[in-house]
């Protein structure tokens, strides 16, 4: 499983950066978020190539993730008490990986392209997940 989702990640962003060529510019929208005992995590990008990485550590934690461009990119990881995750995709190339550790898990996914790829991972007493994936 390791291996798999490794190979699929490296296609993915491969095929992130060279979608639209090597010669032309290219708009990018690229985070990092870090929490500890924060407040909610809300992130809303719309360039041609979105990546967020989102990392959370608390009693709860929650994370809101809306990208519209050609490429989008998603990781997220939530260690508490209550975890939940809510990630909506509307692009060509759509990727996310949400990984929860808690005592209730929580994880909500939306994808609309063409490539689709979606990984949850959930450890806790209570989970419950939704994934929906359309083409256009």
């Amino acid at each position: 499983m390791n291996r798999h989702f490794l190979v699929v990640a490296t296609v993915v962003l491969v095929s992130c950066f060279t979608a639209n060529g090597p010669a032309r510019a290219q708009g990018a929208d690229i985070k990092t978020i870090v929490s500890v005992n924060g407040p909610p995590v809300v992130v809303n990008q719309n360039s041609s190539l979105n990546m967020v990485g989102i990392f959370q550590i608390g009693s709860n934690t929650s994370a809101t993730v809306a990208q519209n461009g050609s490429n989008n990119a998603t990781g997220v990881l939530q260690f508490g008490g209550t975890t939940s995750s809510s990630v909506g995709q509307a692009g060509t190339n759509n990727f996310t990986f949400v990984g929860q550790t808690g005592q209730s898990a929580t994880s909500l996914l939306s994808q609309l392209g063409a490539m689709n790829t979606g990984v949850i991972a959930q450890f806790g007493k209570v989970n419950s997940s939704m994934v929906v994936q359309t083409s256009p």
